[in-house]
């Protein structure tokens, strides 16, 4: 139920009863339209004095118009409406991603679409609903057994949630179709839609190409998993696809991605009226983007959104504070948190970001004592064992998560309330997306003496950071944040010399707080056992051999 109720944050919440239903816009009036009005104003006296300052409230028709009446008015299946009052109980509105994407996506045959929308509006929701509408629409004899619409994530966690989502909006959904009669006449049967991921079982069975594998319409995965069942030699698999869609795309065309997205497209290019669908909440180098719309899309649509979107301005979003604070060295980092611990400003749910997973889990024997439930995340634990880790978080049985950017993109976690970046993200993108984990599905509209909920998001940075902090402090005091110098928001930094044969790499200290010589100590104590205990094998096999030597 969690990840259904928010799906979509940032989608319109039902305000409170007796809120004005209404949604309004203001702008402010142009100098030429101030002299226009100045000819009725002037009629009346009433309003001479604010001319200059005056704001027209204007009626939004068109674009006025709540989630159910959208779908209903683009001929979105009648389940498919039902699945989605049924599981995404929170919708009301649709947020601007999802009003611009259903309908564009569904009134048009042939689509390439690029979607940018910050992190909680809904996404997901903006390309599922589309989807599902056109394979419903497109379905026949030929295709009916065959993958329509692949979806592929970078992460198995994303991948998974998408998965989830798209099954349950896809419950109970019929596709109709015709079977000719060998009289002539025609019967009409009917197939529920089918929704799976790549997994290793069907992975399997498609590498060894067994005979009646029955394909999902759709298909969840990441690109090395696709990868892994199509080739140029076969691509059996995608020979009816219709929908090719990339979540988190500036990821997946990433340095860390690039080539195997690069040869998926180019599999894929290969077949005819391919609709290719991306989706992400920050938006790519221009350069990048000017590449990736050349190379794989036909004169895309571009759907770029903020949050100051008139859909959702009637929302009052939890208030989010940022403050950058330096802590010296990797000691001060413990310290400080340490010290959040003793105060008001722990405040769990609570997200600590780590650069490796090795360090995720020094820092987790460095606090695990202090009586707090937490656990640690990482790529090097099972599939398994991350969604249970998650779910305990979900229900509150676990308060904290130390965790690497294995966490900061798309995954729904309902209710974070703080973010700490224990080790300064990779980019200014990275910092963007572990600060849009805060305040998913929470609501404040701070009336009639309800308190606003606030949510933080505190980056500790030490003297080795300094050079890679510039970017993320200038989002920092961009977003109004806490502790951000002129001096480093203007990138005015000391380069230290370098020193020549030395690694460029960042090498930083251990996470702990026990002295450096104190660890030297118990380092050579720990030798120095070690050094015993090889003389003594060593002496006890020399004498073993003395032994043998005079039996002979």
């Amino acid at each position: 139920m969690d990840i259904f109720s928010v799906l979509t944050r940032g989608t319109n919440i039902r305000p409170p009863s007796g809120a004005n239903n209404q949604y309004k816009v203001t702008k402010k009036i142009s100098s030429e339209e101030n002299k226009e009005l100045d000819f009725f104003n002037n009629q009346n006296k009433k309003a001479t004095e604010d001319i200059k300052n005056e704001i027209v409230e204007e009626e939004i028709v068109d674009d006025d118009i709540s989630m159910k009446d959208l779908l209903v008015k683009n001929h979105v299946n009648g389940k498919l409406i039902y699945n989605i009052d049924n599981f995404l109980l929170s919708v009301d509105k649709p947020t601007e991603i999802q009003h611009k994407s259903i309908p564009y996506a569904i009134e048009n045959d042939e689509t390439s679409i690029i979607g940018i929308s910050p992190t909680g509006t809904g996404k997901t929701l903006a390309f599922i609903v589309p989807l599902i509408s056109k394979i419903i629409a497109n379905t026949n004899n030929k295709n009916l057994n065959s993958v329509q619409g692949i979806i592929i994530a970078p992460t198995n966690d994303l991948a998974k949630q998408i998965l989830q989502v798209t099954e349950n909006l896809a419950q109970g959904i019929l596709l109709n179709h015709k079977n000719s009669q060998k009289n002539g006449n025609q019967k009409q049967n009917t197939t529920k839609l089918d929704v799976q991921s790549l997994s290793t079982k069907l992975t399997n069975k498609l590498q060894l190409q067994e005979n009646n594998v029955k394909l999902p319409q759709i298909l969840v995965c990441t690109p090395k998993r696709l990868l892994s069942v199509i080739s140029d030699n076969d691509t059996s698999l995608i020979e009816h696809l219709k929908f090719f869609i990339i979540d988190e795309f500036d990821q997946l065309f990433s340095k860390d991605f690039i080539k195997q997205t690069e040869k998926l497209l180019k599999l894929i290019g290969s077949k005819k009226q391919i609709n290719k669908w991306f989706f992400s909440a920050t938006k790519p180098e221009e350069e990048l983007l000017g590449d990736i719309m050349k190379k794989h899309m036909n004169q895309p649509e571009i759907i770029e959104c903020k949050y100051s979107s008139k859909l959702t301005s009637n929302i009052i979003k939890p208030k989010i504070t940022e403050s950058l604070v330096f802590v010296g060295n990797e000691q001060g980092k413990l310290l400080q948190l340490r010290q959040l611990q003793q105060t008001a400003k722990f405040i769990p749910p609570m997200l600590i970001f780590l650069e490796s997973y090795s360090r995720c889990i020094a820092l987790y024997n460095e606090l695990k004592y202090n009586s707090i439930p937490m656990a640690t995340l990482h790529s090097k634990q099972t599939l398994n064992e991350r969604e249970a880790i998650i779910n305990d978080f979900k229900m509150g049985k676990t308060w904290v998560i130390i965790t690497t950017d294995i966490m900061a993109r798309g995954l729904d976690i309902n209710g974070v309330r703080t973010v700490i970046n224990y080790d300064i993200p990779k980019t200014k993108e990275w910092y963007i997306h572990r600060l849009g984990r805060l305040g998913r599905g929470l609501t404040s509209y701070n009336q009639k003496g309800r308190k606003q909920i606030e949510c933080q998001c505190i980056t500790l940075y030490s003297k080795i950071d300094v050079k890679d902090v510039v970017p993320i402090a200038k989002v920092i005091k961009q977003h109004g944040g806490e502790g951000v110098p002129d001096w480093l928001y203007e990138g005015r930094i000391r380069q230290e010399k370098k020193v020549k044969n030395s690694d460029s790499k960042l090498k930083r200290e251990k996470i702990s707080t026990v002295p450096g010589i104190v660890r030297k100590e118990r380092r050579m104590k720990k030798e120095m056992i070690e050094a015993s205990k090889k003389r003594k094998l060593n002496e006890d096999g020399k004498s073993k051999k003395v032994v043998e030597d005079a039996d002979e």
